[in-house]
């Protein structure tokens, strides 16, 4: 069973700054580019992280191959209940083939929070790292999986055996496929996800195995004189959670 300490981590997360850094400094031409959006609400494989309009930017670096990305990732809500800081770094085998690693900080409602805090405590901290693997198939209206592994952070249960807390390795499988595709761009896309834990029955998703995540969305461009928005409808449904949501977000760069 794999066992990750904060010391562990903390040396991982310094070896990974390393190859960051010497990346970088070997493809001095990689790209940098900001990513801004206004969204009504924010929806994530089947929560309703907040349900409040909030903003949302991301900052990434690219290398000149364009198969290797590192990024930072920042939300929050306008009524300020809602904050997250999230860093990942994600590698492109192929036009097919992605893999990522995403270390998750939604530190909302913790006070005095400690952001370099990886303990499963999730009074005291919100992080938690997975790890996901991506394909998409060949086609016009290509289907696309993806599977993820919460590997560190606020993934532990209370085993009812021996009353122990033990590490879920929370799994998430989703399916997402084109059905639609207007003449101008337009495409509808529905989805559908489920989690389940390898260790026991509860997960980061709910008690027991179950279908989190059911839905579809519309993206489109608006033009706007010579300027193009893009936008996007999200309605999910969280048959675990007995709950929904619509999201509609703008993207401005």
């Amino acid at each position: 069973m794999l066992k990750m300490t904060s010391k562990n981590f903390t040396m991982t997360a310094l070896l990974f700054l390393a190859c960051t850094t010497t990346q970088v400094h070997a493809e001095q031409e990689g790209n940098v580019d900001l990513g801004f959006q206004i969204k009504t609400n924010h929806l994530w494989h089947g929560f309703i992280v907040t349900p409040s309009i909030m903003t949302a930017g991301e900052l990434t670096y690219t290398t000149a191959s364009g198969n290797t990305k590192f990024g930072l990732w920042a939300g929050a809500s306008f009524d300020g209940e809602y904050q997250e800081f999230t860093y990942f770094a994600s590698h492109q085998f192929s036009a097919q083939l992605f893999v990522e690693i995403v270390n998750h900080g939604n530190h909302s409602n913790i006070d005095n929070v400690d952001i370099f805090n990886y303990s499963s405590d999730p009074t005291k901290t919100g992080n938690f790292t997975d790890i996901g693997v991506g394909y998409t198939f060949a086609g016009d209206m290509p289907l696309s999986l993806y599977y993820s592994v919460i590997v560190q952070g606020i993934d532990k249960f209370e085993d009812e055996d021996t009353g122990k807390r033990e590490r879920a390795y929370t799994n998430y499988i989703e399916a997402n496929l084109p059905v639609w595709q207007g003449k101008d761009g337009e495409i509808v896309k529905v989805f559908v996800g489920g989690a389940f834990s390898p260790t026991g029955d509860k997960n980061f998703y709910d008690d027991s195995a179950n279908i989190v995540n059911i839905g579809f969305s519309y993206e489109k461009n608006l033009q706007i004189l010579d300027y193009t928005l893009p936008v996007s409808a999200t309605a999910m449904w969280n048959p675990a959670l007995k709950n929904g949501a619509l999201q509609v977000a703008f993207s401005f760069f």
